[in-house]
C-alpha cells in the first residue's frame, strides 16, 4: 500500500473516478471540488493537493485539499493503516491543515493519527448531514416568486452571500465574494425570492454528471419564518432536475434542527453524514 499523488485534476479523476462516479450523490462534494478544478477554476493561489491510497482493488482512501481549505477525506470505513500513510506523507512534506472533513468515523480516526504526529490539537467544529432530492414537494402558500439574480444585485448579493459564510460555516477563510456572486450570476446559476423586493437567494454549485448541489441559502433575519427559502430552494431544486440531472443534493448542520427539518418538508431525504474538525496550535483546545 502507498499514496499515490497527481499533479492535475484529470489524472486524479482518470484514477479515482470511477470510485467516485459509482457512489455519485455521496460523493459530490469532493468530485464536484475535483470537476471544478479539472474545468479551470481556482480556490486560492497555493495548488491543489490530490492524493489516494493505492492497494489491490478499489482504493481504501482518497483525499483532496483545494488551499485554503480544509483537507476532504473520501472513505467508507476508517482504514488506520491508509489514514497514516496520507498522513505521514503529509506531514513529511510540510503541509499546515486548518482542519479536515469526512465521514465522521473517518475524520475523527485522522484527527488523532494527525495530532499523534504533529502534536497538533482538534476539535469537532461541525455535524453535518448530506441530503439528496430527486422529486420536488413545492411548499404553497409562500407569497411572492423566483427570478434568476441580475448584476444590478451584485451588491446586496455580496453582503448576503458573506453573511451567510458568517453565520453557516464560520471557520472558512475569509475572502471577497462578490467574484463568487458574479460568476453565479453571470452564469445563471443565482436564483432569488422575491415579495416586493429580493427577499432569499439560493445558488448551484459544484456540478456532476447526473446531479448538483444547492448552497448559499440565505434569508436576512428580518425576513425569516415566511417559508422563503424553502421556497426558493424547491424553486432552485426543480430547475436543476427540469435541467436534465437526476439529483440536487445539500449539506446542512445538524445543530440547526429548522434547516433540517424544511429540507425534508420539500423532498430532500438523509443520504449520509460528514464531520468537520479544526486543528487548533498546541495550546488550543482538542476534543477526544
Amino acid at each position: 500500500m502507498n499514496v499515490r499523488t497527481f499533479e492535475t485534476a484529470a489524472e486524479f479523476l482518470d484514477a479515482v473516478g470511477p470510485v467516485w462516479f459509482a457512489g455519485e450523490a455521496e460523493n459530490s462534494l469532493p468530485l464536484g471540488i475535483a470537476l471544478r478544478v479539472c474545468n479551470g477554476f481556482r480556490f486560492g493561489d497555493e495548488p491543489p493537493f490530490f492524493a489516494c491510497v493505492e492497494r489491490a482493488g478499489s482504493p481504501p482512501l482518497i483525499a483532496l485539499r483545494t488551499p485554503p481549505y480544509n483537507l476532504v477525506l473520501a472513505a467508507r470505513r476508517p482504514d488506520v493503516e491508509a489514514l497514516t500513510l496520507l498522513a505521514r506523507h503529509l506531514h513529511a512534506s510540510g503541509a499546515t491543515l486548518p482542519g479536515a472533513q469526512g465521514r465522521p468515523d473517518v475524520v475523527q480516526a485522522f484527527a488523532l493519527i494527525w495530532q499523534g504526529l504533529t502534536g497538533t490539537g482538534w476539535a469537532v467544529s461541525m455535524e453535518q448531514r448530506l441530503y439528496r432530492l430527486t422529486r420536488v414537494a413545492r411548499p404553497v402558500g409562500i407569497p411572492g416568486r423566483a427570478r434568476p439574480a441580475e448584476e444590478r444585485d451584485a451588491d446586496f448579493l455580496s453582503e448576503w452571500a458573506t453573511a451567510f459564510v458568517d453565520e453557516a460555516i464560520p471557520g472558512d477563510p475569509k475572502h471577497d465574494l462578490r467574484p463568487t456572486v458574479e460568476r453565479a450570476i453571470a452564469g445563471g446559476t443565482l436564483l432569488v425570492w422575491e415579495d416586493g423586493a429580493p427577499v432569499s437567494m439560493c445558488a448551484q454549485t459544484r456540478s456532476t454528471p447526473h446531479g448538483a448541489s444547492v448552497s448559499l441559502v440565505y434569508t436576512p433575519p428580518t425576513l425569516r419564518r415566511h417559508g422563503y427559502a424553502s421556497a426558493c430552494v424547491a424553486e432552485l431544486s426543480q430547475r436543476i432536475l427540469d435541467s436534465g440531472k437526476s439529483f440536487c443534493t445539500l449539506f446542512t448542520d445538524l445543530a440547526n434542527p429548522t434547516s433540517n427539518a424544511i429540507y425534508q418538508k420539500i423532498g430532500y431525504q438523509p443520504l449520509c453524514d460528514f464531520r468537520e474538525i479544526r486543528f487548533a496550535p498546541d495550546d488550543g483546545p482538542a476534543r477526544r
